[in-house]
């Protein structure tokens, strides 16, 4: 794999790397081989027919503080010949929506019960599970948790579970952790784009968004977990086409596994889908709860009636209510008529059912560009909203639980806080797209590697001040693991031919979007500015990348490190 030489990565951070390393990993219980394993789950990874009506994913809840679940990872094949990978339960449940409180304890044990395959890579020692990569190893990032990253914690540096060994992870979620919409999925750098895309993915709550943001109370719940795979016709992004909205889609879509098939005549050129059916009671808003859980693809959502834009109330962003965090209490909702969503990201609204008069109502993600060299992602209809007199199934309707909660947030008061040090980092690719960069300005671009040491060490209690440009001719997603990142602007995007992101300037995420550079000489890359939270009780090393997982996975990572304060 890559090497990187101490020169380019910051002063002083080999002499750190053994003795941090063993200080995260010590305390953890040892890696346990083939203890209490989960046995393989017959038929595993089932999945809808095209335009199925779409039911929440089942759901597992804490109880007394504690949720312990039992995953088997498989694989299987569909009929249209694609690998699919999967979490289920000893019960033949896939993917189920872990819903937990602030002060929980999650367990989780896997066992990785895929085909054996040859080592890909080493690790270096120290390491949390399995010391070499195969093409089948696995383990679980808990996407947007402010939980920590020491062994059997959100760790993916070094966390390698290779079939047919059994792990357990023991997730403690802070007491001020954000009541909201978080996910798991596998992080295995090289094959986390494949895992996701075969489906392994799930939603997970932080419960407690109605003691916060009241405007929920009462409302029906829907978990909507938006996955990619690939197209079931395999056509080459030059296929003919009418327009930019009937482009062939570089991947299909679906909606708690109900995909949305895309078909395109040959002839004409033009791409059709087969959207999934949504259920509303007539005059009853619901609370949508949406996760971009897919592997490359890019959202921009907006709901339709008779092809009208209609607005919805955003209550809050990866995780965070928005507006919640600092001022009076509850925060004040966001009306917006679309809402661009990046790859990871997650959003929670609140949506009115179509009039009865309405004769056709839809839930769109509309046409995005991606740039020169980016991915097809054209105008589709994901479901057709269905008015109804009474949803069959049951509904979880939100009530408030312990008041509203008017104490300090998690991130409260970080705009008042002294800024330690400002950082520039740029998303690069090489001339071929077949490696890519995500690189601290003053150091050489270089792919990652498990085996790296940081390119970035900071110390608990910093706020920062990073500005990410995007340098290359796509765009590229910014995600930061175990801590949040407030979004304090979106610059030279218009003058690139974008627009910037509604809604999140101002908020709290793990996910913000860097479009491409036009690539003319003189014009400004475009960027994201943030203020970086390290004020939490993580310590330890993490990571930073473009969460689109084909990017992340030929090299467009990099490790951070957080040391305990020196005082």
């Amino acid at each position: 794999m890559y090497s990187i030489g101490k020169s380019d990565r910051a002063p002083g951070v080999s002499s750190l790397f053994a003795s941090v390393a063993i200080m995260i990993l010590a305390a953890a219980p040892a890696f346990s081989q083939g203890a209490n394993p989960v046995q393989p789950v017959a038929n595993p990874c089932p999945r809808s027919t095209a335009g199925s009506v779409v039911n929440n994913p089942p759901a597992l809840f804490s109880q007394n503080n504690v949720l312990n679940v039992r995953f088997s990872y498989q694989q299987t094949t569909d009929k249209a010949g694609r690998t699919l990978f999967c979490f289920m339960t000893e019960d033949g449940v896939e993917e189920p929506t872990l819903h937990v409180k602030p002060g929980d304890t999650l367990n989780i044990t896997v066992t990785n019960n895929t085909p054996a395959s040859p080592v890909v890579e080493p690790f270096n020692a120290p390491n949390c599970g399995d010391t070499s990569m195969t093409g089948t190893s696995t383990n679980i990032h808990y996407h947007g948790t402010n939980t920590t990253p020491a062994c059997h914690g959100d760790n993916v540096t070094k966390t390698l579970i290779n079939a047919g060994t059994t792990f357990n992870y023991h997730l403690a979620f802070p007491n001020d952790e954000p009541p909201g919409l978080y996910w798991y999925h596998p992080h295995v750098h090289g094959i986390a784009e494949a895992a996701v895309f075969g489906g392994a993915a799930g939603a997970l709550i932080v419960d407690g968004i109605e003691d916060v943001q009241p405007a929920v109370s009462g409302l029906q719940e829907r978990v909507l977990v938006i996955r990619d795979q690939p197209t079931l016709q395999q056509l080459p992004q030059s296929s003919p086409q009418v327009n930019s909205n009937v482009e062939v889609p570089n991947h299909d879509l679906t909606v708690n596994y109900v995909p949305g098939d895309a078909t395109t005549n040959l002839h004409t050129g033009v791409t059709t889908f087969t959207p999934s059916i949504l259920k509303m009671q007539s005059g009853q808003p619901q609370f949508w709860r949406i996760c971009n859980c897919t592997s490359d693809t890019i959202l921009d959502l907006q709901v339709l009636f008779d092809g009208a834009p209609q607005t919805f109330q955003i209550v809050g962003i990866d995780a965070v209510p928005v507006n919640s965090q600092d001022g009076s209490q509850p925060g004040q909702l966001i009306s917006a008529t679309h809402y661009r969503l990046p790859v990871a990201g997650r959003v929670e609204i609140i949506v009115n059912p179509p009039s009865q008069d309405v004769k056709l109502a839809q839930f769109i993600t509309q046409y995005i560009n991606t740039g020169p060299a980016g991915d097809e992602d054209p105008i589709r209809v994901l479901s057709n909203l269905q008015v109804v007199g009474q949803d069959s199934e049951p509904p979880r309707n939100l009530a408030p639980t312990a008041g509203l909660n008017t104490g300090q947030q998690r991130f409260g008061g970080l705009v008042s806080q002294p800024v330690k040090v400002t950082r520039t980092l740029f998303f690069s690719e090489n001339a071929t797209s077949t490696a890519f960069f995500i690189t601290v300005q003053g150091q050489t671009p270089q792919p990652f590697d498990n085996n790296n040491p940081p390119a970035i060490v900071t110390t608990q209690g910093s706020v920062e001040r990073w500005t990410v440009q995007n340098q290359a001719l796509e765009n590229h997603e910014f995600h930061m693991h175990q801590i949040h990142f407030l979004v304090e602007s979106q610059n030279n995007f218009e003058v690139n031919g974008s627009q910037q992101a509604p809604a999140i300037t101002g908020q709290f995420a793990d996910m913000v979007e860097v479009p491409y550079w036009n690539g003319n000489t003189g014009t400004p890359f475009p960027s994201v500015t943030m203020l970086m939270d390290f004020r939490g009780p993580d310590i330890g090393d993490f990571v930073y990348h473009c969460h689109i997982l084909g990017h992340e996975d030929l090299g467009m990572m990099q490790i951070i490190r957080v040391l305990p304060p020196s005082n």
